[in-house]
């Protein structure tokens, strides 16, 4: 019996997760083998949104080919002059009620459901306890200042900010009256309603601030033209597959829409706004 022929491998690394369902990566991963005939492997890494600026990044390393990070992150690398470093110029569509089928997602703030009568809006919540995730992140705190710069106030406008380390514990300390709100990353809290239905009952959503550009698609790019065209145009051909489609919007994807690096303008445009803001937080 002959040895199977050697495939093209592709090694993805996800640094979404766990705020962003795992299964969505997976899917990805299943996809590409399937359409494009190669062998994939996936990496989770779940310590940081992207990668860490105190490591050597996996492109440089080149221990990746594909990896799925927060848009802060890779717009950090591309500063950094990262000649490894290359936008996948299709981009995915997550399910929310205010994207539209834009490649977009939002920050949606959220309260105790006990509490929703007395906290309406973002603007009720002056001199509340608060809780974010992380100091530089987009949609748990830079969304949230440029917020309060519109309505004229500034991060002094809570009465107590709590820097909680991740939305999932965000969630978990608004649901156990720790603080009285926090501003979640949409696509986790779809997440967090899909595996916890029962807590998210307990959740109210107060508004949802945005749309900021979604995650990128990153390219390691020593990776062939030929096979970054295929795994870009293999994305965008995702929903004319009635099984594939399927099986995305089973994980709350409903396609992939061509983009460009202009798409990660807006928040560029929303750091600067609150470049001479900050919040200071009691670590928790």
């Amino acid at each position: 019996m002959s040895a199977p022929t050697p495939k093209q491998k592709l090694r993805l690394i996800t640094y979404l997760s766990p705020g962003v369902a795992l299964e969505v990566f997976e899917m990805v991963l299943q996809y590409l083998e399937s359409v494009l005939d190669v062998e994939a492997s996936l990496i989770y890494e779940s310590r940081w949104s992207g990668p860490p600026p105190t490591r050597v990044d996996p492109f440089t390393d080149n221990q990746v080919d594909i990896a799925f990070m927060c848009s802060t992150a890779f717009l950090r690398l591309i500063r950094d002059k990262n000649q490894h470093v290359e936008l996948c110029q299709a981009a995915p569509l997550h399910r929310h009620p205010n994207a539209l089928s834009r490649p977009v997602y939002f920050s949606d703030v959220v309260v105790h459901v006990d509490n929703v009568a007395k906290f309406k809006t973002l603007h009720d919540l002056k001199g509340s306890r608060w809780a974010y995730n992380d100091t530089v992140s987009l949609s748990g705190n830079i969304i949230v200042l440029a917020e309060l710069k519109r309505l004229g106030v500034n991060a002094s406008f809570f009465g107590n900010v709590i820097q909680s380390g991740g939305h999932l514990k965000s969630i978990e300390m608004v649901l156990n009256s720790t603080v009285d709100g926090a501003a979640i990353d949409s696509n986790t809290l779809q997440t967090f309603a899909e595996r916890f239905p029962e807590k998210r009952k307990k959740l109210a959503v107060v508004t949802s601030l945005g749309p900021m550009p979604i995650y990128p698609v990153v390219f390691n790019s020593r990776l062939s033209a030929e096979m970054k065209e295929k795994i870009t145009n293999a994305l965008l051909d995702m929903s004319k597959s009635p099984e594939w489609s399927e099986k995305f919007m089973s994980v709350n994807i409903l396609g992939y829409s061509p983009i460009d690096m202009s798409l990660y303008n807006r928040e560029t445009e929303i750091v600067d706004l609150v470049k001479n803001m900050s919040i200071s937080p009691a670590f928790y």
